[in-house]
């Protein structure tokens, strides 16, 4: 049997972010700032679109994969709104923000509508009475849609403060806690210092099912010694369970979370459904089933992962966190085909005509590269360690091809396999019986600084 993929990418639209006169309907709104905004730098269209190419694909049997939600969310401003208004397990924020409150909202940049998402969660927390508001942007915002949040956030009365986090620079840091090895526990100082949090993430489906920190708080808006001690410590804990300080919400927890905005996508990376609640009433909402061996479609010994959607979807964390997602459906020593527009080499990892492997990759502080900011100066973060582990150790089970606008020798020095076209995927399709595809798979795998190991 044959399962091809489904539909067209719908066009997105962009609204300019800030304080409007307030309406009855908030969608009426909407129309009326669209009315009103001029173009954005976003493209209409996506970058990747694996859609157009499912039909491409040769094996006897081809089916995609489900993704986490099913629907296309068509106001994405409208509905963070409302779920503000009736949060999981929650009172409406009326009940948690003392009028003029300092709040901070703690942004996963790979959220789909990103501007509209924080555009309705503004507008729902002012109405709450929200004082001044930050947004804390983590630092795997591609500079487009920090630069396109920024602009929206001025046109505001008063003006949002948009903040890109930082793990290095101490006075952008505040102590939280200490783990359990007795290490300090840096994080965002925007976040530490202000009266009420609210972090929108990616709902993503490993995460739920490794227990990892839903909120999206840690590691990634911790200082970056924490992070690399974090990342230096995968796999000491058991693939079912959390490990020490980080791995579940017990940072949220210490910063006072009370209650999130969970994003999940489609299958072609657009906002598919927004759920507010506390990080327990989400996580048991989200929690999928576990894979088992009879499931239906099967895995497959070719399985590709596309990164479908912008610029911002175009990075090596997202990547990795679609690799990983593959591995999990992906044959033993099957093949698995990264399809992405990826236009960054990661200098710092890469290894010429030899295989990258996790062991090569320093853990240590030194080998950040940066220099110490003072006794308590924190070395500089190399974003591309992490993805660099999640790609080396898939690529130790499973042969693993890029399709990216990096030249072919660039990727080939990392150790891995091309992909350069269209057609040479057809052909590599048609050598395998069997073809499974995940399309958004950045939003099926888990967080790139996860502790928990592959499969």
């Amino acid at each position: 049997m044959n399962y091809r993929g489904p539909g067209l990418w719908s066009r997105p639209r962009i609204v300019v972010l800030g304080e409007q006169p307030r309406q009855d309907h908030f969608s009426g709104q909407n129309q009326e700032l669209e009315r009103r905004t001029p173009s954005m730098t976003f493209p209409a269209k996506p970058i990747v679109d694996f859609s157009r190419l499912m039909g491409t694909l040769a094996s006897a049997q081809v089916w995609e994969y489900e993704a986490e939600s099913k629907r296309t969310c068509d106001d994405s401003a409208d509905e963070a709104f409302r779920a503000l208004q009736r949060p999981l397990d929650f009172p409406p924020l009326e009940a948690a923000i003392v009028p003029g409150d300092h709040i901070a909202i703690a942004v996963d940049p790979n959220i789909p509508s990103i501007e509209k998402v924080i555009q309705g969660s503004v507008e729902a927390l002012r109405q709450a009475g929200a004082g001044e508001i930050d947004v804390v942007i983590s630092d795997e915002v591609h500079d487009a849609t920090l630069a396109s949040i920024a602009r929206q956030a001025e046109q505001g009365e008063p003006p949002l403060r948009v903040i890109r986090h930082s793990g290095s620079q101490r006075e952008d840091l505040r102590y939280l806690g200490a783990d359990p090895q007795a290490e300090p526990i840096y994080l965002n100082r925007w976040l530490v210092d202000a009266d009420f949090v609210l972090p929108i993430a990616a709902g993503r489906a490993g995460d739920v099912d490794c227990e990892s920190d839903l909120t999206g708080i840690f590691p990634a808006f911790a200082d970056s010694r924490a992070r690399r001690r974090f990342l230096s410590r995968r796999g000491e804990s058991a693939p079912e369970g959390p490990m020490a300080f980080g791995s579940s919400d017990e940072p949220a927890w210490l910063l006072g979370i009370q209650v999130m905005i969970s994003v999940t996508a489609n299958q072609r990376g657009c906002l598919g459904e927004i759920v507010a609640g506390t990080p327990d009433a989400i996580r048991k909402q989200r929690r999928p089933a576990r894979r088992t061996s009879d499931d239906f479609p099967p895995s497959a010994p070719l399985v590709i992962a596309s990164l479908d959607g912008d610029a911002q979807q175009q990075s090596w964390a997202n990547a990795a966190r679609a690799v990983n997602a593959a591995s999990r459906y992906a044959l033993p020593g099957g093949t698995i085909v990264l399809w992405s527009e990826i236009d960054e080499a990661m200098p710092e990892v890469a290894r010429t005509n030899t295989r990258l492997e996790a062991d090569d990759l320093v853990t240590s502080d030194d080998s950040s590269g940066g220099a110490e900011d003072g006794e308590e100066g924190f070395p500089v973060w190399n974003a591309f360690e992490a993805p660099a582990r999640t790609l080396a150790r898939v690529n130790e089970d499973f042969r693993l091809l890029i399709h990216s606008r990096l030249d072919p020798e660039t990727i080939e020095s990392m150790g891995f396999g091309v992909l350069s076209t269209a057609e040479e995927l057809q052909h590599l399709s048609r050598t395998f019986e069997a073809c499974g595809v995940i399309r958004a798979a950045q939003f099926a795998g888990t967080t790139v600084d996860s502790v928990h190991g592959i499969g």
